[in-house]
Order: structure tokens, then C-alpha cells, then sequence
């Protein structure tokens, strides 16, 4: 039997000057997660969860002149009409639509900070693909490297994720997995997740609670309100909650001070983390200059 014939769309989405695209090719790449996501070569792939299917997009940033460019995008789609929705993700995670100008204005006028907004001018936060899914991985990657937290999501994926069905493309993008369903999570997470039982438990419990509509977390909820209700679920933290703002709910002012990454890149610039009020309201960008700092002092390649 074969599958269905997948409709094939090829996009071009613009982004403005100035964008650090190193910065988010590296976040993109750090994070994927074999089986439904892969970055090779400058290029990202990924499974999406549509409302009439499964797609599949590949996405490549194109520099043009000035710092500007654009960001090709092929999507394959069981369902054509699914193709907007694809590219409407595919820019909020890109945060394609952010005005950078006033954000690295606003930072370079701290002396502590002017130089690392000079050589990363544009610097973005990623947004989030799917809401249940971002404050699953996160929990998952609680505590523990990018890599061991790619090899755990990357279990859960392949024993509970559904297929992705793409039979006639999956050898040219590999691609094989969608990320799992809350209710997949609540049913069988136990089975498949490793490490402290405690946190595990919280991880299914949190499905649950999604899965019943117990917590609602999605793309155009209030960030108070929905901090609250996350702190609320066993094993989220403040960090947790405040993370999943940031991506999710695209919050320019979220300061992650108990991150012990940021914290070290605040350290090696002898920056007062209790002290920020004058980078408001663009604190998250704040944030990604301190992760990036560190990052760097460790020796990882960026860019």
C-alpha cells in the first residue's frame, strides 16, 4: 500500500536587518531531535502536527544585502491547506517579524553589554512550534545537557511519536516522527522516560494535565496567567514557567537569572543580575547575550 500523495510548497519568508543568524542556526541545531528534527549543512527539517495531517518543513536562511534576507522554505504537506499554517509557524519560531533595531539599541547603551551586541547584532529568541510540546522538552531537558535531553526526547519520540507517512520523501529529508500527543505522554511516558522517577512522574502528570485541559498553555495566553497555572503542576519551577513564556508566548522581557548558563555569561561580564531594570522590557534578549557569552567562553562554535 502506498501513502498518499504529499503536496510540495516552496516559500520565500523575508526577514529584516539586523538578524544573528548564527545564533539561531546554532539553537536550532543544538536542540534537534533525531527522528523529527535533523539540521545538516546550514539546513533544518522538522515534523509539524497540522490540523488536516502531518508536513514536513526544510528550511534554509538565504543572507541577502544589507543583513537582510530570507528564509526558503519547502513544505510538504498531506493537506495542501495546511501550507499557511506550516510557514505561519515556521516564522514565529524564527521570530521573523521582530524589529531588532530598538532591541539591540536599547542593550548597547549598557557598556557591558555593547560589545557582544556588536558582534551579534540581531540576536533573536526562538519561538515554539506547538505549546504542549515546548513545555514537555523543556521538563524533559530540566537540569541535564542539550545532548542527553535530545537522546531522552528523542526515545519518547520514536516509541510514542505516530509516523510521519511520508514514505515517498522520508529518504530525502529523514524525517520519520511526529512529536508525541499529551495524551500519548500521560498513557505511556512512564514506560519509556529514564531518570529521577520523581521528575518523570511529573513529566506524565503534566501531560495529563494538558491532555484533560486541566492547564491551558498556547500561543495567545496571558503570560501571569499562565506562569501561575504551570507553577501550579508538580516539578515546574519558576525557571520552567518563565522559560515557556519566553519561547511560547514570544515575552521580549523575561530574565532567566537562576539559568545557570546566563548566570555564568552575567559572571565573565561582571553583570548584576539583580540589577536589570534598564534593559526592560527586552530582557529575554538580554538573556540569549548572556547564553551566548558563556557559550563561547566554553569554547562552542556559534555561527
Amino acid at each position: 500500500m502506498t501513502s498518499p500523495r504529499w503536496t510540495l510548497d516552496t516559500s520565500e519568508l523575508p526577514y529584516s536587518a539586523p538578524y544573528d543568524t548564527g545564533w539561531m542556526r546554532w539553537f536550532l541545531a543544538g536542540h534537534a531531535v533525531p527522528g523529527m528534527e535533523t539540521f545538516t549543512d546550514g539546513v533544518y527539517r522538522r515534523a509539524l502536527r497540522l490540523d488536516h495531517g502531518p508536513a514536513v518543513v526544510t528550511c534554509r536562511f538565504v543572507p541577502g544585502a544589507g543583513g537582510a534576507g530570507v528564509v526558503r522554505v519547502e513544505t510538504r504537506a498531506r493537506d495542501e491547506s495546511d501550507v499557511p499554517t506550516a510557514l505561519s509557524r515556521v516564522r514565529r519560531v524564527l521570530a521573523l517579524d521582530v524589529d531588532a533595531a530598538p532591541v539591540d539599541a536599547a542593550l548597547a547603551a549598557d557598556p557591558a553589554l555593547a560589545a557582544s551586541v556588536a558582534a551579534a547584532p540581531g540576536i533573536r529568541v526562538p519561538g515554539a512550534f506547538d505549546a504542549a510540546e515546548v513545555l514537555l522538552r523543556t521538563m524533559i531537558g530540566q537540569q541535564i545537557s542539550l545532548g542527553a535531553a535530545a537522546t531522552h526526547t528523542a526515545r519518547l519520540v520514536a516509541a510514542l511519536g505516530d509516523p510521519v507517512g511520508d514514505d515517498e520523501g522520508e529518504a530525502e529529508h529523514g524525517i520519520t516522527h511526529l512529536f508525541p500527543t499529551p495524551e500519548a505522554v500521560a498513557a505511556r511516558g512512564t514506560e519509556i522516560l529514564t531518570g529521577p522517577a520523581r521528575r518523570v512522574a511529573a513529566i506524565a502528570s503534566t501531560a495529563d494535565a494538558v491532555a484533560s485541559g486541566a492547564v491551558d498553555v498556547r500561543h495567545d495566553g496571558d503570560a501571569a496567567t499562565q506562569e501561575r497555572a504551570l507553577l501550579a503542576l508538580r516539578g515546574v519551577g519558576p525557571w520552567t514557567a518563565r522559560y515557556v513564556s519566553m519561547r511560547l508566548l514570544g515575552d521580549p522581557d523575561v530574565l532567566l537569572d537562576t539559568d545557570l548558563v546566563v548566570r555564568q555569561g552575567a559572571a565573565l561580564l561582571d553583570i548584576d543580575l539583580s540589577d536589570t531594570t534598564h534593559w526592560a522590557p527586552w530582557r529575554s534578549y538580554a538573556s540569549m547575550h548572556l547564553w551566548r557569552t558563556a557559550l563561547l567562553a566554553r569554547g562552542l562554535t556559534i555561527g
